[in-house]
């Protein structure tokens, strides 16, 4: 009994001890460390990178050609003045030697000038120079041109995107103004009974300008100011047959007593009309006369010993071409041109006539 208690326990012994051997033994917890690793710092290093830039030249200009097609409509083929302009176009243009003139008569109507600008265009003009009177045919003329891209110089009357070219009208108004007015100080007491203007307000503000310059020169220059009620305001239609008639119809207005009456005119031919109503109302005697242009067909009135016509502003027509022609051909080549060019102006009278136009009174 003894011997199987001792065989059970050493067998339980041998047991645990195999059992102890099997058992896991306890896990380590891992120690961890926190290493440090330095990162190299990375050195910048600027680069200069050259861009090649193409450079676009600018666009050749559209109008420039070695020989140009030009086309001038003049205002009107009957009176000196732009007969005189349109000679001196020509001799600038043939001087040139590389343009072709077309030419045109607007004959002082605006529907005739919008006809003419039609052709032009038909006839592929190059570049127009406008010489047309009613300024409502303005827009019209130039919307036209514009579309086809063609360049305008507009003489004396404006047009809208045209270069302007002709009179500094208010200084040249005034210059004719402020002489008659020192001569009215001198010979009648600074005192005048009645204005005659003989205007054209279907041309526009900018002719109208040159009215403004003589009535305000003679106001500002007088001793007494000419009330409003005896200035008449006369639309002169540009023409001299138009003047005389609308002057003649005036006359009657203006007392026999009143001797020391004025008229200023939009032009010599107006000026003429005007000097032929007092005529044939045996009136010459009561009045003086202003102008503008002082073209030859004023000179033989201008010379005359009673000077009825004192004089008038002188605008070189005969020297147009020489500014014109030039400046059309800026504009063709894509040069800068002044958006008005001014012509010079220098009152003529008795007094200075045959310096600026020698032999003017001996014609």
């Amino acid at each position: 009994m003894v011997s199987k208690v001792f065989h059970v326990l050493a067998l339980l012994a041998m047991l645990t001890v195999a059992l102890g051997a099997c058992v896991a033994p306890t896990p380590v917890a891992p120690q961890i460390q926190t290493v440090v690793v330095e990162k190299p710092v990375e050195k910048i290093v600027e680069k200069t990178v050259e861009v090649q830039v193409t450079v676009v030249p600018p666009s050749e200009c559209a109008t420039q050609k070695e020989r140009y097609k030009i086309c001038f409509a003049n205002l009107t083929e009957d009176i000196v003045f732009t007969k005189l302009v349109r000679e001196s176009i020509e001799n600038a243009a043939k001087a040139t030697g590389r343009i072709d003139l077309v030419l045109a008569d607007n004959k002082l109507d605006g529907a005739t000038a919008l006809n003419n600008a039609n052709s032009f265009i038909t006839q592929g003009c190059d570049g127009v120079v406008e010489f047309q009177t009613d300024e409502k045919f303005g827009n019209v003329i130039m919307s036209k041109f514009r579309a086809k891209n063609i360049p305008v110089i507009a003489i004396d009357i404006p047009m809208p995107g045209a270069t302007f070219f002709g009179a500094d009208n208010y200084k040249a108004g005034r210059l004719a103004g402020e002489a008659l007015g020192e001569w009215v100080n001198a010979n009648w007491g600074g005192s005048v009974d009645y204005i005659l203007m003989l205007e054209l307000p279907q041309s526009g503000p900018i002719p109208a300008a040159r009215m403004q310059g003589m009535l305000e020169g003679l106001q500002d220059t007088i001793t007494n100011k000419v009330p409003e009620e005896n200035i008449f305001h006369l639309d002169s239609k540009n023409t001299q047959e138009e003047a005389r008639r609308v002057v003649g119809d005036t006359l009657p207005k203006i007392p026999p007593t009143a001797k020391h009456n004025v008229a200023m005119t939009i032009n010599d031919g107006t000026a003429l009309g005007t000097i032929a109503a007092f005529e044939a109302a045996n009136r010459r005697g009561d009045v003086k006369v202003i102008g503008q242009n002082a073209d030859p067909s004023g000179w033989p009135e201008i010379c005359k010993e009673d000077r009825v016509y004192y004089g008038s502003t002188a605008y070189f027509p005969e020297k147009y071409g020489d500014k014109i022609i030039p400046a059309m051909l800026e504009l063709l080549e894509c040069k800068p041109v002044p958006p008005s060019i001014y012509v010079d102006h220098v009152f003529v009278s008795k007094d200075n006539i045959e310096q600026i136009y020698p032999g003017a009174c001996s014609q």
